[in-house]
């Protein structure tokens, strides 16, 4: 559990990056209304995640489900490798870069 609470400042820091970008294209490049709401929504979808990968290295601990293959850090490395990737789709978009994703 201690290795997931070293890497929620990494998730959180992923996370912060991809609501800025999110928040910067929206806003500054596509000239939409910023919506308090949805930067709300974000921020709560945020500490959730973060509650979340607690409580599963919690019960990682106190049952062994990594004899089925998954790791507390294999899970929480998935989610910072997303978070990464979406800040840089939404930073390509705000320098103009064309960037394939598949659907």
């Amino acid at each position: 559990m201690t290795e997931i609470l070293k890497l929620l400042p990494v998730l959180t820091v992923a996370i912060a990056m991809n609501i800025g970008a999110g928040l910067y294209y929206s806003v500054g490049t596509k000239n939409l209304t910023f919506d308090c709401k949805k930067l709300i929504s974000g921020i709560i979808k945020a500490i959730i995640v973060a509650g979340m990968f607690v409580g599963t290295a919690y019960c990682f601990e106190a049952t062994d489900l990594s004899s089925i293959g998954v790791t507390p850090i294999f899970v929480m490395m998935s989610a910072i490798t997303l978070y990464v990737t979406k800040a840089l789709i939404s930073l390509g978009k705000i320098l103009g870069v064309d960037i394939q994703t598949k659907q």
